[in-house]
Order: structure tokens, then C-alpha cells, then sequence
């Protein structure tokens, strides 16, 4: 008896230590202005604060956080970044919840091949877009030849979501008897590799694959994700844009007043490429401020 009463306080104990930690909990959540998600999932476009918050001020619901990355690439948020971004825009708030949300981009890409199928055409080549790209959802198409020009066809797509008209699409598509020159690699190339213009040459397809990077000036300074065979073409899937800060760095500032220039150390707080701005922490007086990517790990304050 003695033990059943043992045991049966001993789970009491637990019930109101659970009780308390979750009560706890939810008071420290509804005393802050914005808790943050852990994960959120966007579409193209900007990342606002409605989108990685699960409860917000309404006023500041579309407050602009930055923009979103590549479809189905992530960046990752702290909450003393957002933090800062409100704050200089002069909003006061409390943020609790995750201390880092990672936000990824999402959507239904519609590719060459895709709306080919929905036209009815064998082949072809998109003119002006490569592709589309729609946020998350079930679509059926219906097209429409709207007229012919040579070796161009002029379509019009209507998109459904859910049986309802949800928007139309304008498609010129030229036939595929043409060549192209585009960018291609001069050497065989592996993965993590930092581009460079004599690794580039240029060479002629039929068609002009999806994703392909077309300008050598943006390929040049890229990291190769794959092993890029000698002639295959660059495209967002086998490279990626080098990121010479990260998060958790530790970065040199160099802080401009003037004409006096000071240096000192900082912590990234996220990670940016050439030119992005992002905050930092100071190591010293963990003041965070704002600070322009100029090279590998390191940052202007002006």
C-alpha cells in the first residue's frame, strides 16, 4: 500500500511540475508582441515578418525582413536580427519564441518541358523567361494559340487553383531549329571549386537548358555544386553564389568616420554575399549594428 501511495504522489509531483512549466510557458508567449516559428515556408518574392511569426502585430504584419532565396534553397533568421530590422525602422517590440527561424522558398515550377506538354508542342524554346514558377498549390492549365509569327507562337495559359481562375500566362515559344551560344565550362570542374573566367567558354545548343546561366559575369565567382563536365552548361542547380560571410563569423570591420578609418572585430549574425548588408555584434560592447559585405569576412561600417 505503502509503495502504491509512493507512486501515486510521485506522478501528482510530475502532473503539477508540467502543469506549472506549460502555464510558464504560456505566459512568457503572450507577453511577447511576436513569437517567432521555428520553420516557415515562403513563395518567391520578399520574406515579411506574417511569415515567420506565429503571432504578430497587425500593423507591422507586412514589415519587409528581406528577400527570399532560391526556390528551394533556406536562410536562416535570429530573432536579434529581425529585432534589429524593426528597430531601425524605430518599432519597439518583444520577440520570444525560436531564436532562429530558417525560411525556405517553395513553389511548382512550371519548366520548358512542362508547359510544352500543356501547349501540345514536341519541342520548342521558351522566348524571355525560362521558366515559371507558382507558390505551393494543385493547378490545371488550358491554353490558347493567340497567333503565329514565323517561327514564334504567341500562347495564352490560363492557370486554375482549386477549379477557381487563379491567373493567365503569356508564352512565346520559337522552334527549336535554331542554335544558341551560351556559357559552358572550358575544363572539367569539381565540386567546390570557385569559378573563374578561364574556367568559362562558350559553346552552341539546340536549346537553352533550364536554369542555365547565360551571363559570364555571373557565373564568374560562383562555387561549383557537381562535377561540371568540359562543355556542359552552368546552371543555378550545379553552382551556387559564393558566401564570403556566414553566420557566426567572425568578420574585421572596418568602421568609416570620415576621414578617419578604424578596425576592429565583430560577429556576423547572418551571412551575406558581396554587398548585402547584414548585422553584426560587436565583441567588445555587443552593440549589433548594420554593416556592407565587401570580401571574405569582412564588413564596412560607414
Amino acid at each position: 500500500m505503502q509503495k502504491l501511495f509512493k507512486q501515486a504522489m510521485r506522478c501528482c509531483k510530475l502532473l503539477i511540475t508540467l502543469s506549472v512549466s506549460i502555464a510558464l510557458f504560456s505566459i512568457s508567449a503572450f507577453g511577447c508582441d511576436v513569437v517567432l516559428k521555428k520553420k516557415a515556408a515562403v513563395g518567391l518574392g520578399n520574406i515579411t515578418l506574417k511569415d515567420v511569426a506565429v503571432r504578430y502585430p497587425k500593423d507591422i504584419s507586412n514589415f519587409v525582413i528581406g528577400s527570399a532565396p532560391y526556390l528551394n534553397n533556406s536562410v536562416v533568421l535570429s530573432g536579434v536580427y529581425i529585432k534589429s530590422l524593426l528597430l531601425q525602422k524605430g518599432i519597439k517590440v518583444s520577440i520570444c519564441g525560436s531564436p532562429l527561424v530558417r525560411v525556405i522558398t517553395k513553389g511548382v515550377v512550371l519548366s520548358r518541358e512542362r508547359i510544352l506538354k500543356i501547349v501540345g508542342l514536341r519541342s520548342g524554346v521558351l522566348v524571355g523567361r525560362k521558366f515559371y514558377i507558382l507558390p505551393l498549390g494543385k493547378y490545371t492549365f488550358r491554353s490558347r494559340l493567340n497567333k503565329s509569327d514565323k517561327d514564334l507562337r504567341f500562347y495564352d495559359i490560363e492557370v486554375y487553383r482549386g477549379g477557381k481562375f487563379y491567373k493567365n500566362l503569356s508564352v512565346v515559344i520559337r522552334s527549336s531549329d535554331k542554335s544558341y551560344q551560351i556559357p559552358v565550362a572550358s575544363r572539367e570542374i569539381e565540386p567546390g571549386c570557385l569559378i573563374k573566367s578561364s574556367d568559362i567558354t562558350y559553346g552552341k545548343v539546340s536549346r537553352i537548358p533550364p536554369n542555365a546561366l547565360t551571363s559570364k559575369s555571373i557565373i564568374v565567382g560562383r562555387v561549383s555544386l557537381t562535377l561540371i563536365r568540359k562543355g556542359k552548361p552552368f546552371t543555378q542547380s550545379n553552382t551556387k553564389r559564393y558566401k564570403p560571410v556566414r553566420m557566426g563569423d567572425l568578420v574585421k570591420v572596418k568602421v568609416v568616420q570620415g576621414s578617419v578609418i578604424i578596425y576592429t572585430i565583430a560577429k556576423a549574425l547572418r551571412g551575406g554575399y558581396d554587398g548585402d548588408i547584414i548585422p553584426i555584434m560587436y565583441l567588445s560592447s555587443k552593440r549589433v549594428r548594420t554593416a556592407r559585405v565587401v570580401g571574405r569576412k569582412t564588413v564596412v561600417v560607414q
